[in-house]
C-alpha cells in the first residue's frame, strides 16, 4: 500500500471510529422516546405534523401541562379521547423524575430524567385502551407516583 493509501485507509478507519464513540450512552437504563422531544420550555407551538405519512390534514395535537412534584402528577387533563398529546413536563419537586406513558405493560413514551426545575415536552399518540403515568425514578411508583388513564374512542 502507497503512502496516501495508507493515509486514506487510516482517515476512514479514524471517522469510523469517531462516529463510534459518538453513540447513544447505553448505560443499562433503557428511557422509551416519543415521536418528539424538546427539553426546557423553548417547545416549537408554532407547527402541527401529520399524524402518520400519507395523510393529508394536519393532526390536531392537544397540549397537556404535567407537573412533577415529589411521588405526585398534577396533570392538567383528567379526560383522554384518541389523539394526539403534546406533555409539556416540568419538574417542581425537590428530587429527580420522569414521566413515562405506559401501556399494556409496555413503556410508549417518556421523558428523560429531569432534575428539579427541569422541563422537557413529549409528543405521544393515544390510542382507546388503558395507559399508565408514572415516574421509572427509584421506588417512586411504588411510592404512588402513577395515575391510571382510560383514552376513550
Amino acid at each position: 500500500m502507497t503512502g496516501s493509501g495508507r493515509r486514506a485507509a487510516t482517515l476512514v478507519l479514524a471517522v469510523g471510529l469517531g462516529l463510534t464513540a459518538c453513540g447513544g450512552d447505553d448505560g443499562g437504563t433503557e428511557t422509551p422516546t416519543a415521536t418528539d422531544s424538546t427539553s426546557s420550555s423553548a417547545a416549537d407551538t408554532g407547527s402541527s405534523a401529520p399524524a402518520s405519512p400519507g395523510s393529508s390534514a394536519p393532526a390536531e395535537t392537544e397540549a397537556v401541562t404535567v407537573t412533577a412534584v415529589d411521588f405526585d402528577f398534577e396533570l392538567s387533563e383528567d379526560s383522554y379521547s384518541a389523539g394526539t398529546y403534546t406533555f409539556e413536563v416540568t419538574n417542581t419537586g425537590t428530587m429527580p423524575h420522569d414521566f413515562i406513558v405506559e401501556r399494556d405493560g409496555a413503556d410508549v413514551a417518556g421523558t428523560q430524567v429531569l432534575e428539579p426545575g427541569a422541563s422537557e415536552t413529549i409528543e405521544v399518540t393515544l390510542e382507546e385502551g388503558d395507559y399508565s403515568f408514572y415516574c421509572g425514578v427509584g421506588q417512586h411508583r411504588a411510592n404512588g407516583m402513577e395515575t391510571a388513564v382510560t383514552v376513550t374512542a
